[in-house]
């Protein structure tokens, strides 16, 4: 009996033991561990569909640490809603100076994420002019711009001038950024004011685990600085990108030169040298020396050019005694040329009113202004706490008169905090 039945108990010992490992493959390739490293990639794929979520090269991003996955994705989507659509202007504004902004924080050892934040203050645009009389890529209010050593002077302005005004602005966030310990209060502080700040930190303590909606700041503050996160995300994210900027490089220009002329002998747009320079006051500099960043391809071209290319004309003001046919003597031409140069000019003239005559004398010359200055920018003002038409006028670039006259106002009128003047800016 036993040797019958040895074949069939073998083979039911065989049988088992392929079953067993049949099992135990199955087993093995339906772990647990299996399921969950399969699992967590198909919701995260789910969940960028519908919400952008930070990777960790964002998340190493010194803006970003410590902000709560939730406040970077709205933070991003809101910066995609309001920002995205003026990119690709934008874009083009950041080419003429957004080298000279990484220099400068390169240097001083800042970090590069800092390049985002014209975006939101002026839209990369140098010439921008608040209501409030902020102004430049950085909108330093003149106070604060002082305070920062920003200077200005008559041929220059500090805070429309690339890199004084992002030393300022750099070392005024760095300030804050001590201050308050991590870089959305420094963004918060920046836009609202520290002090203003510190008061609602003291009554309502702050951490960034407590979520960007929860900041003590009026909303305006707390939407500012979320378009900031939001771009720094996008950024690191390589959702929106810089062009290469122009490479650009000091050049010394001697009086008197005429910036226009300058850039028409050298093939260069009419613009270019007052986008790359929006500190300029002046596109005629008759009696200082000026120094100004320039294409590197075109260095050699400008300085072969600016020693024949003297202002043809120039504006001078009337004064008392003054006449057509005096100015044509002192500028060698004649009052039928003088006509021709000033076609509006009234049959009846008038002390202060400026003339364009020939360039044989700089005694009496007004220096040209830079064409892309607002020219009478009307701007609806309303009058804070210590204001005086003086002051106003001094943020603006106008006069006491202007602004009186506009305003139907004498010079010795009071103001009022929340009156609301009209201002044609002059800066």
């Amino acid at each position: 009996m036993f040797n019958q039945k040895a074949p069939v108990l073998t083979l039911c010992f065989i049988f088992t033991l392929l079953v067993l490992s049949s099992c135990s493959q199955t087993l093995k390739t339906t772990s647990p561990l299996s399921l969950n490293s399969e699992k967590p990639t198909k919701v995260t794929i789910n969940k960028q569909e519908k919400l952008p979520k930070p990777t960790l090269s964002i998340s190493q991003d010194a803006f970003l640490q410590g902000l709560l996955a939730q406040d970077i994705a709205r933070a991003q989507a809101s910066a995609k809603k309001h920002i995205l659509p003026h990119w690709p202007r934008i874009r083009m504004r950041s080419t003429f100076v957004r080298q000279r902004i990484v220099n400068t924080l390169t240097s001083m050892d800042a970090p590069l994420s800092l390049q985002l934040i014209p975006i939101v203050e002026s839209g990369y645009q140098p010439y921008a002019l608040s209501r409030t009389g902020a102004m430049g890529l950085w909108q330093l209010m003149p106070g604060t711009a002082q305070g920062l050593g920003i200077k200005k002077n008559p041929y220059n302005d500090g805070r429309r001038n690339v890199e004084a005004s992002t030393r300022a602005a750099v070392t005024y966030l760095q300030e804050q950024y001590k201050r308050f310990g991590n870089w959305p209060l420094a963004f918060a502080a920046y836009n609202m004011g520290p002090y203003g700040l510190a008061k609602r930190l003291k009554k309502t303590a702050w951490t960034l685990s407590d979520g960007l909606e929860n900041m003590p700041a009026p909303r305006e503050t707390r939407n500012y600085v979320r378009q900031i996160i939001g771009l720094t995300a996008l950024f690191n994210m390589q959702t929106i990108t810089f062009p290469a900027p122009i490479q650009t490089q000091a050049i010394t220009l001697h009086a008197p030169i005429d910036l226009k002329q300058l850039a028409n002998s050298s093939k260069l747009p009419n613009s270019l040298l007052f986008q790359l320079n929006p500190g300029l006051h002046y596109s005629q500099y008759l009696r200082h020396d000026i120094t100004i960043h320039a294409p590197k391809k075109s260095l050699i071209s400008l300085q072969e050019a600016q020693h024949s290319h003297r202002p043809k004309y120039i504006k001078v003001k009337l004064r008392s005694g003054d006449s057509l046919w005096k100015l044509a003597r002192q500028h060698h031409t004649n009052v039928s040329h003088l006509r021709k140069l000033n076609p509006k000019m009234p049959r009846t003239l008038q002390i202060g009113m400026s003339v364009t005559v020939p360039a044989h004398s700089f005694a009496r010359a007004t220096e040209a202004s830079n064409p892309m200055l607002s020219q009478g920018r009307r701007i609806r003002y309303k009058v804070h706490k210590g204001d005086s038409l003086w002051s106003i006028s001094r943020r603006f670039g106008t006069s006491t008169h202007a602004i009186a006259r506009s305003n139907q106002l004498s010079r010795n009128s009071i103001i009022r905090p929340g009156d609301r003047l009209w201002i044609l800016a002059r800066i």
